[in-house]
């Protein structure tokens, strides 16, 4: 019966240590509170990156974003950052970006660019496999 007793007493102790190298593994690849959120407004998407804290709310032809204290704006036919009119093309797609310091930046991507997590599909628009 002895045995039987540290038999379990061995296998709560591992227990007890790979939930607890789970938890500090979790702890450690945490991105540091990075985030990334696609926001589609009109015939744009608004990628807005590496932010901390973000709130997204609708109004009336569009959306409002505070994301680490910065104000965007966007509508089908334009976006505003912190009240300053941007100058891209509503059917192009914006990237947002806030570094480490706060600073923000807003860059348009090309037509060619493709988001990572997105499927790519064949020459002729199809998401069979070629043969």
């Amino acid at each position: 019966m002895t045995w039987l007793k540290g038999v379990l007493i061995a296998v709560g102790i591992v227990v007890v240590l790979v939930i607890g190298i789970l938890a500090a593994l979790g702890l450690l690849t945490s991105g540091g509170g990075h985030e990334v959120r696609h926001i589609s407004v009109g015939q744009r998407t608004l990628t807005v990156s590496h932010y901390k804290d973000m709130t997204q709310e609708s109004i009336a032809d569009g959306v409002k974003i505070v994301a680490d204290g910065h104000v965007i704006s966007a509508t089908p036919d334009s976006l505003t950052i912190d009240g300053k009119e941007q100058s891209f093309d509503p059917s192009q797609d914006v990237e947002i970006a806030i570094d480490e310091k706060g600073a923000i930046e807003a860059k348009a991507l090309s037509p060619d660019a493709r988001a990572p997590d997105a499927a790519s599909p064949d020459d002729d628009g199809s998401d069979t496999p070629p043969q």
